[in-house]
This record gives structure tokens, sequence and C-alpha cells, in this order.
């Protein structure tokens, strides 16, 4: 049984929460460590009672760390152990103290009964039989601990991206490793003393697994060859749906589309793209529907440049009825990821490609209100809920929709526009929720789903597990990072909040509501005491929307705390025009800051910014 915390380890699912999130109660996402005993058939061939013996010893001391950690032994084998944990950073922990203690129970044995192990991680879908766990990631980690070295630990790319920045330990990209009997290779990393050959970031001692050399892509607005030269918004959808199938592939680097609608019109220039984006490809196109949604025809074209050199990889077209639509989305993203990340296997590809709506008509809904959230003018939000209502009522399955609609109740109230703030919360969350009940690896879903949680509800655990899933899904959801720094600088773990702000940002830098980004990275800034670096995030959200009043409150606080009275009372009175009704220790007292002092210190700080009490 996993110790009792009073909060979990970042990144921990609970108990309850894995029962939650299970399929029936057959399948499970679960993160699993193997362990195994170097050469232990032949030691136990030339000295039987003497390994047996410090095998025994050696369980007596490391069972207990496994428990300690949150792991449960579900499997133990003659040589080796399986162990099921639930938070990727508490297993590679746990798994580095398990090896610290073996090598040092090793250093005081003769060679004959000396025991050395190997270790490897892996985090997938399993299957639940009883109390055992089976299927193909439980396959992976068997097979993926024969490459660890010796007294070492080997994580996978699912795991990387989850301890990545969260663990101060030397790391070894070894690459894509050829497993026995898998058809598919898995990207695997040395975490660890064992790692000697890794580059570290001086900051945090680890490796950012965003900073890897990864393929990295901005796919651009098609040109809408329609005759209604303002309907972008079919072109628009189109480049959704490819950057969420890219997107989901942790081998890529994929630009929010948010991102890159600042191109929608523009001559697509390889060299400037590169330096906007830092990115090395980058997908053109254009779309021509002709006829009814149902039973018209659909024309794409594409080409794939390499915007280091500035040259077309390849162009081409693909055409169908408007019916096989999403087959040929399906075709235009596996051509593009075969080429630019080739390890990528067909069985990878349809993992990854996402669910399709059962309806067109709900489909158009929903391109049509995305098209309306990413058009800066007043409340898009009330203007694109409708469309997102009509695509539920046409399509009841369908889970973006259901997401979209839970972000449009959701901004409102972040941006202190709401009229009904607890309404539009509670409504926020019970659509999210019905969303992962339609897709429960929705990284919108969820990731407005955890970011509820932490908020309004202070279940900072629960919020967690879902940023992880939703990043286990789409490695490159900015969204996920994003609204999950906020829940790391309420816990007060600021470091991490700032990382994973940067790391959103870098995704979707030019972002039409970038404001909300910047003012996501004030909070994590003042929850570190970085007064002057929050004070200056805040004032950029403010030159974008001066009424986002999420930032108001926090550039506020800030600039009372540095001092700065005179900007502080102008912004609280910016603030107050917005939402006249605040109160500054009321407010602070219900915050989500976890630690109680904070709050108070928020507290006094808005006081001081000349905000009522």
């Amino acid at each position: 049984m996993a110790r009792k915390r009073s909060r979990s380890a970042p990144g921990q699912m609970t108990r309850d929460a894995c029962a939650a999130t299970s399929n029936g109660g057959g399948r499970r996402l679960v993160v699993v460590a193997a362990f195994d005993v170097v050469s232990f058939t032949a030691l136990v061939e030339a000295d039987e009672e003497r390994v047996l013996a410090a095998w025994r010893a050696l369980r007596g001391d490391i069972d207990p760390l496994i428990a300690a950690g949150g792991g449960r032994i579900f499997k133990a084998l003659g040589d080796g152990l399986l162990v099921e944990f639930t938070s990727p950073v508490e297993a590679t922990r746990t798994a580095l103290i398990v090896q610290e203690t073996t090598a040092r129970t090793a250093a005081g044995q003769d060679a004959a009964v000396r025991l050395e192990m190997r270790c490897a991680i892996h985090m997938g879908e399993v299957t639940v039989e009883g109390t055992d766990l089976l299927g193909d990631g439980i396959n992976i980690v068997s097979r993926l601990q024969a490459h660890a070295p010796v007294g070492g630990v080997l994580v996978s790319a699912a795991v990387m991206d989850l301890i990545s920045g969260r663990l101060s330990q030397p790391i070894e990209e070894l690459g894509p490793l050829t497993l026995r009997n898998m058809s598919r290779p898995v990207h695997a990393y040395a975490v660890g003393p064992k790692a000697p050959g890794s580059r570290t970031d001086p900051r945090t001692g680890a490796i950012d697994s965003f900073q890897r050399r990864r393929p990295s892509i901005a796919v651009l607005p098609f040109v809408d060859q329609a005759e209604d030269e303002g309907a972008s918004w079919f072109s628009d959808g189109l480049v959704e749906a490819i950057i969420a199938a890219l997107a989901c592939l942790p081998e890529l680097i994929v630009i929010s589309r948010s991102s890159v609608l600042r191109y929608r019109g523009q001559a697509h220039d390889p060299e400037r793209v590169r330096r906007e984006l830092a990115v090395r490809y980058m997908l053109t196109g254009s779309v021509r529907r002709d006829g009814a949604p149902e039973s018209g025809r659909v024309r794409l074209s594409a080409e794939l440049c390499d915007c280091e050199t500035g040259t077309a990889i390849w162009s081409d077209r693909f055409a169908g009825a408007a019916a096989d639509l999403f087959q040929l989305q399906d075709e235009l993203s596996a051509r593009v990821v075969t080429t630019i990340a080739p390890q990528v296997q067909e069985s990878e590809l349809r993992r990854v490609l996402k669910k399709h709506p059962e309806s067109l008509d709900a489909y158009e809904s929903v391109l049509r209100g995305l098209d309306l959230l990413y058009r800066v003018e007043d409340d898009p939000w009330a203007k694109a809920l409708p469309l997102f209502e009509r695509a539920m009522a046409l399509d009841p399955s369908y889970a973006s929709a259901y997401a979209l609609a839970a972000t449009c109740h959701g901004e409102r109230f972040y941006e202190g526009t709401s009229p009904d703030p607890t309404a539009d919360q509670m409504e926020a969350e019970r659509l999210s929720r019905l969303a992962l009940s339609y897709d429960r690896f929705d990284p919108l879903a969820l990731s407005l789903c955890g970011h509820i949680r932490s908020w309004l509800f202070h279940d900072y655990d629960h919020a967690i597990e879902l940023f992880d899933r939703a990043l286990a899904a789409n490695p490159s959801a900015a969204i996920a990072w994003l609204r999950s720094s906020a829940t790391f600088s309420y816990i007060g773990e600021t470091r991490e909040a700032r990382r994973r702000v940067e790391i959103g940002l870098r995704l979707s830098p030019y972002d039409a509501h970038v404001f909300f980004s910047y003012g996501l990275a004030a909070l994590a800034a003042y929850a570190d005491g970085d007064y002057l670096e929050a004070a200056s995030w805040g004032r950029r959200s403010m030159a974008l929307n001066p009424r986002f009043v999420g930032n108001l409150r926090f550039l506020a606080a800030s600039l009372a705390a540095r001092g700065q009275f005179k900007e502080a009372h102008e912004v609280g009175r910016a603030l107050l025009r917005v939402n006249p009704t605040f109160s500054a220790r009321k407010f602070a007292a219900g915050h989500a800051f976890k630690d109680a002092e904070k709050r108070r210190l928020f507290g006094e700080h808005l006081v001081m910014a000349g905000l009522p009490e």
C-alpha cells in the first residue's frame, strides 16, 4: 500500500483516481517499473544457497522503499520485480533510491553473491485482471529493462515527457531502441548517476524534454479557395485537425493553431517562419470544397518545406468526396509524419489520429465556433457557445464540442466577464467531465477539467493527474502546459510552474489570447516572490487586454509588493471598473494558494494596492 501523504508527489494519481479513469475496470493508465537482477541464473548456478539468501535480504531492504514511494509489487519473479506506480516522478525517484541501496549493499559483498539490477520505467495502458496487470505496456517495460545500464534506470519517452525538469539527475538520450519481438522501436533515456554522458540543464540539473532534438513543425493556415473569400473557418478547421493529429506524437514538436493564424493571408516565407516560430519544417496548402457538406467534393493540396534550406521536400494533392474529409486529413497527416519522423510506425499513427465526429454538420459547427474564438473581438465566448451547443445536439458523443463549450464558460469566468461566475464554473466542470466520458484522452477536456479541479475545488492531486494524462496524450498541448502551470504555482512548486509557462509560450507564442499566458507567467513569478518579473509579465498582459481581471489582480499585488503604489492604485482602479464588487481579503482568503500565509500576504498586497478590503 502507498504511504499516506498530505499531498501526493507531482503527477501522482490517487488509487481512486486511477479506478475512476479505468475503462469498465478492465483498462487503466499506469506507470510500471521492471527490476531485473543481472546474470542471476549464472550466480544461482554457481552458489544457489548464498545467492538466494542475498536476494531475500535485498528484498527486505528494497520492498519497504518501493512501498514508501507509492509502489505496488504486482509480480515477483525469481530474479526481478514488476511494480505499479501512479506517478512517473515518484516511480523514477524510487527506482533511483532502490538502485542506490542495491549498489551500497553490493559494495560490501564478495563477487559470488554481489547482486546488481537493471531497471526500466514505462507508462501506458494495461489490462487489469485481479491484482495482475497485463498487456502491451507490460511487454514494453519488460523488454526495455534489458537495455538499461547495470545499476541504472532507463525510462521511455512517455515517462521522460512528464519527469523532465522535476528531477535533479543527469540524463542521457539513448534514442529509439529496438525491442525483442516488437515491431515498433521505443525512444528511451538513461536517468541518474549511470548516465554520465548526459548534457544537463545548468539551472535544474536535468535536461528539458522540450529541448531535445525532435523535429519541429508549423502547419500554416491553408488557403480556402471557396467563392466566399471570407469563409476561412473551413480551411482553419482543417489545419486544426492536422495539428491535433501531429501534436499527439511525442516524436514531434508542433506549434499551436492559435499561433499560426497570424500568417493567414500572407506569403509564407520559410526564413521568417523559422525565425519567429523556431521550427524546422512548415506545411502549407489550399483546400476547395464544392457542393453540400455531405455530398460534395473536397480537394486538398499541400507542400512540406524545410525552413532551414527553404526548399520543398514534397508536394501532393488529395481529393475525394466531402464525406471522406476525415480520411483525407488522416492521409495528409500520415504523409507529413512519415517524412519528418520516419521512425513512427503505422500502428502508432492509427493510435494518435483522433476519433472523428459522426456528423459533418456537427463538425462544421465546431469549426465555425473555433473561428469565432480566435478572432480578437469582445466576448467571443458568448458568440461561439451556441455553435458548440448545436454540435453537441447533432452529435451527442462529440467530445471536442463539449470541451470547447466548457472553455466558453470557463473563459468568461477567468476574464471577469461572467454574469454568473459560479454557474459558469460549474457548467465548465460538467461539460469537461462529459467530454472526458466520451474521450478520456482528449487533451483539451483534460486540461480544462484539471484547471477547474485545482482553481475551484483545490483538488491539486487530481488536477495534476489530469494534466499528466493530457500531456501523455498530446505532448505539444500548449493548453496543458500553460494551465498546469497555475496549479504548480498554487502548491508552491514555482520552478516547475515557470518552466511550464515557458514551454507553453514556446508552443503558442502568438496566440490571440496570449495575454492569458502572460497572466499565468505573472502568477508563477508572484508565487515565487519575484515581484519585479511578475509586474513585467503583468504589464505585457494588461497592454494586450486591460480588462483581464485574472491578470489585474496579480499585477496590482506585485506592484504594491514592490512599493510602486501609484501604478498599483491605477491598476486597482482598472480592476474595479471591470469588477466593481471586488473584495481584496475575501478574494484572497478563498484563493487557490495552498499555503495560508501566501493567501494572507496576497490579501495584504491587494489592500496596499488600494482595493477595498
